[in-house]
């Protein structure tokens, strides 16, 4: 069982807390809604939605919280500066918890970021991501707009292993001028949550356990990973067929638990619609890991 000498910083995002000692804190489930090829999503460019469907999405997802007691944020993605907007808009009048800015496109991002402060939800709004290739455009725009949050993803393409990771946060890895916790910082992000870069499968997905623990071990920080999309590249899965298919869902349920058994913080678990499975598996792991550190 994990218990880390050194403090566990936690920071409070929208009256969420993420960050602690493994078994002393429960594990923020992150959903995504409007992400590439949501059906719910009529026009990608506007940002229009089929009527009522994502209010449905959104009271399901906050049930589901309620019900297993998982703490949850709201990942919005989007491809345009407006519909960025547009999502943002709609999601914070229903949702008031923690909202990640996600998007491809580091302009829609900046937009989302300038959007937030104009309705004044920008103490609980998540910038994702600050990665390798983050531009001064987004370190100018996290700053200024008060963003204090961000998620910062350790993916070293010149070393995918654990080591890699951390070098990338810790001295830029050979990439960036600096360690990446120390950019995030100087440009006003108080509260960073290390994400450790769950790409594919088949790109040591695994070493993304491994960097949660010493990335914790190493500075307190709050950490977590999407291991689902290790899961989305798995051959044997992507080989199934017909009524077959339903093993994805369980395996996808699977890699949502992983991290915590590694100690995260949070859990980037993918598609809102999977929220109910998601977070019952995950509250279940949250019991298990409160019983075995109840001794330490």
């Amino acid at each position: 069982m994990l218990k880390f000498t050194n403090k566990q910083q936690v920071f409070e995002i929208g009256k969420v807390r993420f960050g602690g000692q493994p078994g002393k804190k429960r594990t923020v489930m992150v959903g995504s809604i409007f992400y590439p090829r949501h059906s719910i999503v009529e026009d990608r460019v506007m940002g229009k939605v089929k009527e009522g469907a994502m209010e449905k999405l959104l009271a399901a997802f906050e049930s589901a919280s309620e019900e297993t007691g998982s703490p949850a944020g709201i990942m919005v993605y989007a491809e345009t500066e407006r519909s960025i907007c547009t999502h943002l808009e709609k999601v914070a009048d229903l949702f008031k918890g923690p909202i990640f800015i996600d998007s491809p496109s580091a302009e829609v991002r900046v937009a989302g970021v300038i959007r937030a402060k104009q309705m004044g939800i920008e103490d609980r709004t998540i910038y994702n991501t600050i990665n390798a290739g983050v531009t001064e455009a987004e370190l100018t725009a996290i700053k200024e707009h008060g963003i204090s949050s961000s998620v910062l993803l350790a993916f070293n393409p010149g070393d995918i292993q654990a080591k890699g990771k951390i070098y990338l946060l810790e001295n830029g890895g050979g990439i960036l001028p600096e360690g990446m916790i120390e950019m995030a910082q100087k440009n006003g992000v108080k509260r960073p949550l290390l994400d450790m870069a769950v790409m594919a499968s088949e790109q040591s997905a695994g070493s993304a356990l491994r960097g949660i623990m010493i990335a914790k071990a190493k500075w307190g920080l709050p950490c977590g990973c999407a291991m689902h999309n290790a899961v989305e590249s798995y051959a044997p899965l992507a080989k199934l067929q017909g009524d077959d298919r339903k093993l994805f869902r369980y395996v996808d349920v699977a890699s949502a638990v992983m991290p915590i058994i590694a100690g995260a913080d949070y859990v980037m678990f993918g598609p809102i619609e999977s929220a109910r499975r998601t977070m019952h598996a995950a509250a279940f792991a949250d019991q298990l890991m409160e019983q075995a550190s109840s001794e330490l």
